[in-house]
Formats: structure tokens, sequence, C-alpha cells
């Protein structure tokens, strides 16, 4: 690893650059606020494909969520009009010879229901699930499957199905998003001081701003609310908003993130640095792409929980779509590196996060660390950088000097929530 990168882990001794880095993070998740919006739908959802008169009444096993919400890694998307996705599994019971595309159009029927009904005009039939689409640019993705075996839960398969292909390209898909999930959180262990430190400022954020017949499981709480947050959750994060603002404007598939979710599980990241598990995790993904471009082969990524269940099915299209990636992620590791630089400037470290991750959440977070440097010279404490610039007490590295009239504290809580003093 290169040693640039070899940073320690969030706390009293976090860099600059670390700060920044999980600020950027909270603005690109989904807050705890609508998180719970998402939970309410959820629910909303289910009863109502269980509703008495639905062509589902009563053909449905369990519901179940999985992706990014699974494993709490949703955030706020940059397509679709900004919205953002929650995937939710139905689990249907019906004859093991019915059709793709029927059971496809089964569920939309449910869901979209009669003219005036709760969600009718709000649905969309995909080729492999039934999206129901929110004004507020939330998207809710309900993929049907059937359970394959009673003795083996949730090994199940999915439908593919597309409008305008021949029934004879229909097809069926072994799967098991649900086991994916459990392997994916018990391979990415919390940090207690680092979710502390991440919860409390993810909340903060969160509020400057705004039982049925079928079994559930329940949506997970919000990672600041219960459970804790992983360093190696919050990296992937980071590395789905920087692949979705480079595909924005391209045509193509983008990478899965199951692909990224499972690099990141399988990834050893040592401490609770954020900077750190980027550098690992996307090193990790990296080499295996590099790895199948010298071989002049496709990625083949596969869930540990269900090896006939490829992730990689459908990207990369082709070699040249593997090759776009690759040099996706040469950049943004240059961009890592180079953002930990204790040389630069906060306009160019701006610039550097609006290229990693938008500009959006850059000048959020750097607006936020101005403010910070306000108040910290209005009230006589001032942090003087090794380059001589003058830096907020609350997000310095522990090795530049303070400036304060007969004072002189040491280190700092994460955050800058408040300074200690001997």
């Amino acid at each position: 690893m290169d040693p640039q990168l070899n940073l320690p882990p969030l706390g009293p001794t976090a860099p600059v650059a670390e700060i920044l880095l999980a600020e950027t993070a909270i603005r690109i998740e989904l807050p705890p606020s609508l998180h719970k919006l998402a939970v309410d739908r959820y629910e909303a959802i289910r009863k109502h494909i269980e509703r008495v008169g639905s062509p589902l009444n009563g053909r449905v096993r369990i519901f179940y969520p999985q992706g990014s919400m699974a494993i709490r890694a949703t955030i706020i998307s940059r397509r679709r009009a900004d919205g953002y996705d929650i995937d939710i599994v139905a689990e249907l019971i019906l004859p093991t010879t019915t059709a793709p595309a029927a059971v496809l159009d089964l569920l939309f029927a449910a869901i979209n229901g009669s003219p005036g009904s709760q969600y009718h005009g709000m649905v969309e039939r995909q080729t492999r699930c039934v999206t129901v689409n929110y004004a507020d640019g939330m998207h809710i993705d309900i993929t049907p499957t059937l359970l394959l075996n009673e003795m083996d839960p949730r090994q199940s398969c999915l439908f593919h199905a597309k409008k305008e292909e021949p029934t004879s390209e229909h097809r069926r898909l072994r799967m098991n998003s649900f086991g994916f999930c459990e392997w994916v959180n018990a391979n990415s262990p919390i940090d207690v001081n680092f979710e502390e430190a991440y919860g409390r400022r993810a909340m903060a954020f969160d509020a400057r701003r705004t039982r049925a017949d079928a079994d559930v499981v329940a949506v997970p709480a919000h990672s600041t609310v219960e459970g804790g947050k992983s360093v190696k959750i919050v990296a992937q994060q980071l590395l789905k908003r920087n692949r979705n603002l480079r595909y924005e404007k391209r045509d193509g598939r983008l990478p899965p993130s199951a692909m990224i979710a499972k690099f990141g599980a399988k990834t050893t990241v040592t401490g609770a640095s954020i900077a750190w598990a980027l550098d690992a995790i996307s090193a990790k993904i990296l080499g295996a792409l590099e790895q199948a471009e010298r071989d002049r082969v496709l990625i083949d990524v596969r869930n540990p929980r269900c090896e006939d269940e490829r992730f990689t099915d459908r990207w990369p299209e082709n070699r040249r779509a593997q090759r776009v990636y690759i040099e996706d992620l040469k950049l943004f590791r240059q961009q890592l590196a180079t953002l930990q630089s204790q040389d630069l400037s906060l306009a160019d470290k701006r610039k550097i996060l609006a290229d990693m991750f938008g500009i959006g959440p850059a000048q959020s977070v750097i607006d936020d660390l101005n403010a910070k440097i306000g108040v910290a010279v209005q009230t006589g404490q001032r942090v003087i950088a090794p380059t001589g610039r003058v830096i907020a007490a609350a997000t310095a590295p522990a090795t530049v000097g303070i400036s304060r009239a007969a004072a002189q504290p040491r280190g700092h809580a994460f955050f800058g929530s408040r300074w200690r003093r001997e």
C-alpha cells in the first residue's frame, strides 16, 4: 500500500482529508429522515400488494430488502432526476412453470391497480423488476422471485423478460440476495469509535434539513440510529457516488453495486480511516479488472452465497466498457492521494472533492469548514498550518501549531465538537 495513504483512524488525530471525506459521505448518504420515509413506503407497498382484491393476495411468501438498503449503503443518486432507489424482493407463491413475463406482468398489475387507486400511473414494468416512482425522486424497485428449495430458504430465481425481446430470450436466473447481504454485513465490522463520531455528525447534519399475511423482514434501521456504521460501507458509498458521477453522461450500464460490495467485504481494512478503506477497496477492484483485461476476458464476479448468480452478467458489456472503469479507478486513486496533501489549499481540495463526488457535496463541506474557520478567528482561536495558512481548530491535524493567547490546547474531538485542554 502506498505509505502516503496509510492514515491513522478517525479520532483526535484525523487529518483534514479524512474529515472532508467523512463530511462528504454524510451528505451523499440517505439521511435518517428520508430513511424513515423509505421504510414507511416499503410497508405501504407491501400492504398494497397483499390487499384484498389484489391478484397477489395470499400469494406472497415473504418481503425483504436487498441491495444497498440491506447493507446500509444507500446514497442519494445523481441519476433518475437525483432521486434514490430502494430495492425490495417479493418472494411469490406461484407455479414454477409460470412464464417470466407473466410473473412480472402479474406484479405490475398488483401494484398499479385500477384507475384512481394508490399507485396507478406511478408504476413501470422493467426487465427484472417493477418500479414505483414517487414525485419527490424516490424509486422503489420490487423484484419478484420464486423459492427454489423449501429446505434452502432464499435460494430463489428471478425473472428476466424484456418487453422488446421474443419470449425465447426470457429466462430464469438463480439468486440469493438475502444471503449475499448477510455475508456482506458479516464481513463489514463496525469500529465503535468511528461509528459514534460518524453517527453524531450525521444526525446533526440531518437535523438541519429537513402486520400482514406474508412474512416481512424489516428494513434495517439507519446506521446512525441502531447498529452502527462500518468504515467499509462508508467507503463503498463514496465509490458508488464517484461511479454515478462518471457515468452520468455515458451510455450503457454502470458497474454493478453488488460487485463493489463484494470486493469491499473481501478487502482487509485495518483501522477506521475512510481514506485507507477507499484506497484498499479501489485497489482490490482495480487489480481484478486489470487482471481480467490482461487475460483478455470480461471480469466474472459471483455471489459467494450462490455461485450461479453472476453480478457481472450485464456489465461489462464488452472489454471497452471494462477499460473505461479501469481508467476511472486509476483517476480516483490519483485524486485520493492528492486530496491528502498537506500543502493543498481548501480551494484546491474543493476542486478535487467536486470532481470526485460532485459540486454540491463538495461546496457544502467547504462552506461548513470556512464557517468554522471564521468562528475560530473571531473567538481568537486559530490554527496555523505548516504552509502558514490559517485553518479551523476543529479540523486541524495534530501536527499543526495552535495560536491562542495564554492557551496551548492539544488534540481535538472528531468533527471538532470541542477542544480538550490540560
